[in-house]
Parts: C-alpha cells; sequence; structure tokens
C-alpha cells in the first residue's frame, strides 16, 4: 500500500531543519503532493492544529507533518479519499508509531466531516487566508498596496511551463508547429520573442530538440533580462551570478559572437551551467569566482548582467519553500551583498558600458532602493530607460509575478558615464 514515509521525510528538511526542497527521492505523485503542501502550508498547518486539540510534542513533529501532508493529499491529489487516508495511517508503521493511526485516521476523518467549519475559523487568519508568514504579507502590503493581494493568488498557483526556443537553430513560429504536431499546445510568451508559453506541463524528454539544445525551458520574465542587456557583436560581457545558466545560454543564442564570461561563487551551481552550455553545444565559459571581491585579473567589459542573490520573492510560485525558509532579517545581510556585487561589477565595467541590475525579488529594499543607493554612490551613473513592461519604477520597472504569465523581477539599467560620453 502507498504511504507517505518519504514525503514526511521531505517535508521534515525543509520545516525542521530549515533545507530547500528537494524532491529527488520522490516519485511524481509524491513531488506534487509535497510540493502543494508547501504552497498552502500555513492553511494546511493551523486545520491540523484545530484538528489535534493537545499539541504533540516536539519529538512527535513528524505526527504533526504526516498530518498536514494527509490533509494536502486529501484537499488536492486526484484520488479517493478514502485512499488518501489510508496512505497516512499507514504512513504510522513507516515511522514506527502505529499507537497513532486512531489519531491519524480520526483527525483525518474529522476534516471531511468538518472541513466549512474548520475553515470558517481561519477566515480572519491572515497567514491562513493567504498562505504566507506575517512579516511577507506585512511587507508586501506596505510595498504594493492593493496589489498585494493578487501576489498572493498568484504565489499559490503553480508557474506554467515556458520554454525559449535558441533563435541560432529554429524560429519561434517553426518550432510551435513542431510541437502543434505533437498535440502540445502552446501560446507566444509576451515578453519575449523566443518564449512559447505551454498549456500543460510536461517532461522536457517529450520536447522534440531538448536533448540537441534547439529549446530550453526559462520563465519569460527571465528571458527579458538577456534582451534588456542587448548584446551587440563582440561584445565582451560578464553574467555575474549565473548558475543555473538560462541567461549565459540565451546571451549566446541572441549573439553568438560575443566573448562570454559566466561567473558564480557557487561551484555546485556552476556546474548546472556547465551541463546546460554543454547541451546547447557551445564552449564552457564558466568561472567560479566571488564578485563581492575586486576581481582585476578578468578586465574590463562592455555589458554586464548581475543576477543579484536575492530573497526570491518573485519566484515563491515555482519553489514554495522559500515561504517557509526565508526570515525578513535575511534582507539586510542579501543587500548588502547587492550592493557590494553592484560595486564590484561597476569596477569592472568599462566607460560607455552597460551595467543590468536584475534580482526575481518583489521587496523594494532589495530593488529600487538598491538602485537608490547605488545611483548615490555613483553620480557617473546614468539610468537607460527600459521598455514598458510591468510596474514602472523611480529606478527601473518592476513584474509582479502573474498568473499564467511570468514570474516577478525587478530590473534596473545602468550607462557607466565619463569626460565626452
Amino acid at each position: 500500500m502507498r504511504n507517505f514515509q518519504k514525503e514526511v521525510r521531505t517535508l521534515s528538511r525543509v520545516v525542521h531543519k530549515g533545507q530547500a526542497y528537494d524532491g529527488n527521492d520522490l516519485d511524481p505523485l509524491g513531488r506534487f503532493l509535497v510540493q502543494t503542501t508547501l504552497r498552502h502550508f500555513f492553511w494546511l498547518d493551523l486545520i491540523a492544529r484545530q484538528l489535534i486539540k493537545k499539541p504533540l510534542p516536539n519529538k512527535h513533529h513528524d505526527l504533526h507533518l504526516l498530518l498536514i501532508l494527509g490533509l494536502g493529499a486529501v484537499e488536492h491529489l486526484n484520488l479517493p479519499t478514502h485512499t488518501c487516508v489510508n496512505a497516512a495511517v499507514e504512513t504510522t508503521r513507516g515511522l514506527r508509531k502505529t499507537w497513532a493511526k486512531g489519531l491519524i485516521n480520526g483527525a483525518l476523518r474529522n476534516f471531511l466531516r468538518s472541513r466549512e467549519s474548520l475553515a470558517k475559523n481561519l477566515s480572519d487568519e491572515p497567514t491562513a487566508r493567504t498562505n504566507h508568514p506575517l512579516w511577507m504579507i506585512e511587507r508586501m502590503q506596505r510595498d504594493w498596496g492593493a496589489q498585494a493581494s493578487a501576489i498572493f493568488s498568484a504565489n499559490n498557483v503553480p508557474g506554467p511551463m515556458t520554454l525559449r526556443v535558441n533563435r541560432q537553430r529554429l524560429t519561434r513560429l517553426d518550432y510551435q508547429a513542431q510541437l502543434m504536431q505533437l498535440e502540445i499546445k502552446s501560446v507566444p510568451a509576451v515578453l519575449s520573442q523566443d518564449g512559447l508559453v505551454l498549456e500543460q506541463a510536461l517532461d522536457v524528454a517529450a520536447l522534440p530538440g531538448f536533448e540537441d539544445g534547439i529549446v530550453s525551458v526559462q520563465d519569460s520574465g527571465a528571458q527579458l533580462a538577456a534582451l534588456l542587456l542587448d548584446p551587440q557583436p563582440g561584445d565582451r560581457i560578464l553574467d555575474a551570478c549565473s548558475a543555473p545558466g538560462g541567461k549565459t545560454g540565451h546571451l549566446l543564442e541572441i549573439m553568438p559572437t560575443i566573448d562570454l564570461v559566466s561567473a558564480d561563487v557557487d561551484a555546485h551551481r556552476l556546474q548546472r551551467v556547465q551541463d546546460n552550455l554543454a547541451r546547447l553545444g557551445q564552449a564552457d565559459v564558466t568561472q567560479c569566482l566571488d564578485l563581492t571581491q575586486r576581481q582585476a585579473r578578468l578586465g574590463q567589459f562592455d555589458r554586464i548582467l548581475l543576477d543579484a542573490p536575492c530573497s526570491a520573492s518573485g519566484v515563491i510560485r515555482r519553489h514554495p519553500d522559500i515561504k517557509l525558509l526565508r526570515r525578513d532579517s535575511d534582507l539586510p545581510a542579501l543587500g548588502k551583498t547587492q550592493i557590494a556585487l553592484l560595486n564590484q561589477c561597476w569596477q569592472m565595467l568599462r566607460l560607455g558600458g552597460t551595467l543590468l541590475y536584475v534580482t526575481c525579488s518583489v521587496f523594494s529594499e532589495e530593488n529600487v532602493n538598491i538602485a537608490q543607493a547605488f545611483m548615490a554612490q555613483h553620480p557617473e551613473a546614468d539610468l537607460i530607460p527600459l521598455p514598458k513592461v510591468g510596474v514602472p519604477l523611480a529606478i527601473g520597472v518592476q513584474l509582479l509575478p502573474t498568473i499564467g504569465a511570468h514570474d516577478g523581477f525587478y530590473f534596473a539599467r545602468f550607462k557607466k558615464m565619463g569626460p565626452g560620453i
């Protein structure tokens, strides 16, 4: 009989050990269940607390997570409810806590009988209503006002699968025709002339030409970064903080004649860039570097793409564990790193060169505030206008996560001015 023992273990690593979600040891159903449970964790957790009147001791936190997973299964798996309940009950055997069979069975059946009243009890609880931690709710409401509600909604719906067609190999229209022949429906992405949004997500193995580098998976908001950098023939370009490599690949597809350096501080993540380059048939242009430190040996660049480390609050719908792992107290340290990276990249930019600052955050503290602080430190930094996309800000533009479309990204583009420029 199917049980949720692996799913409990995976969820525990996120909730109790603070580790990023990794579903590599789960089957497709298990991955869907854990990701969906993470997406709706705050509501499910508060429901579970209503069902078990006396809180379980810390040594039985796995049972609390099991109940949350059972609730998630009943709510979101396309399976008969008795199958979900039985799987949860059976899991107590694997946890070596068979004494809790009655507890889990009774709680889940109570939920099935009383769901409406249990949910009504949480109608005024903001964390349950939005499925976000309180600090995130308050920050998003402060930064975005009435738009915060749409952000919460978008974060709680899985993002669409978006493709990037390698323009050096095929046109978007031709690739879309190939998909149609396989009865795979798609629509052109609004933000990127290389993007196609699939009606239904599928395994990359089912995509024609994926292993040959004809197509990649990349959100259309992320695709916008390479397009805004606007690489020109022969440009020397730095893709700073480049892992996992989507933007590196896109830059080379847009302009194969550029001299590109793809850098990241994390050697493990940099391997993913190398793997992507190999799949695309591109040479390895990666370097493992800490770009918060001066890198004189790299020389000067015509254009720099800085996709800075951030809270990742704009990609929560793809990584729902962010809501549990990130803390408000993380932002000041991230801000220091963002400024340090901007300053060091600026030193490596030639006069007249372009620097594009990007984050996958929706928080002003990581975006427009950082850009303003940077410009205050560098009067030679001239703001280059951006296309009318997303929400125009005093400096740069903000894409907010949008159901059926793009993730959340911030962009600001600067030109390094000097005498005669």
